[in-house]
């Protein structure tokens, strides 16, 4: 054990665990980065599934069903800061369903502004102006916030559960940062494999070391 201990380049080992970490938080949006952007417009008309890569401006929003809040929590007292509103999830008509869409709290009030003009539009008035951009992935709701999604479907849109049953695991259109993510990921890539080398040239380094010195005692053995 001691022998294989002494192979083993514990700087490789953190390079090769860092990089592993690395890429499992950005390989899978990395890799949706990549793929060709679908707009809005056609998420609109066609759909999407998860895994799609959409980006643009957002033609029309539907009403918000949930909003993320975020506090610090002082135990020595037992209190919390205010309440910030991280971001609010909308409604977004995909195809012959709905989806969710995540805005962040910078963009809410022109999401907002979105969702007044969007009605007025199907109300007779003129389209929406008002630009909401987004760089997004569509990923599947987590289970939280799906439940919130399917009761505004079911208490406003008229759903009912058999509806959500074929309705199945509701989607989110969720922005990220990928320029920020591609950078985490090369990163994690480039540290794996400085890991590995650093791990291989270890080990050929002590192996020939123990092989030269077993020699030395034992000179048959060389």
């Amino acid at each position: 054990m001691g022998s294989f201990m002494s192979k083993i380049s514990r700087a490789g080992l953190t390079l090769v665990i860092i990089g592993a970490v690395l890429l499992g938080f950005s390989l899978g949006d990395a890799l949706i980065s990549f793929k060709p952007a679908v707009s809005f417009d056609e998420a609109y008309e066609n759909g999407v599934e998860a895994g799609d890569h959409v980006s643009g401006r957002v033609p029309l929003l539907g009403d918000s069903f949930a909003t993320l809040q975020t506090w610090t929590e002082d135990r020595s007292n037992n209190s919390r800061t205010p309440a910030k509103t991280s971001a609010v999830y909308y409604m977004f008509p995909a195809g012959e369903s709905l989806v969710g869409v995540r805005v962040g709290s910078k963009s809410v009030s022109a999401a907002n502004d979105l969702v007044d003009e969007t009605y007025g539009w199907f109300s007779g008035g003129g389209e929406p102006s008002t630009v909401l951009e987004l760089d997004a992935r569509v990923a599947e709701m987590e289970e939280e916030l799906a439940e919130a999604f399917r009761e505004e479907l079911k208490d406003y849109y008229g759903y009912t559960d058999q509806d959500l049953e074929e309705l199945g695991t509701p989607l989110l259109i969720e922005p990220r940062a990928f320029t920020t993510i591609r950078v985490f990921c090369g990163a994690g890539a480039g540290l794996l494999l400085l890991g590995v080398l650093l791990l291989v040239l270890r080990w050929r380094k002590v192996s020939a070391s123990l092989r030269r010195a077993r020699a030395d005692y034992d000179p048959d053995l060389g």
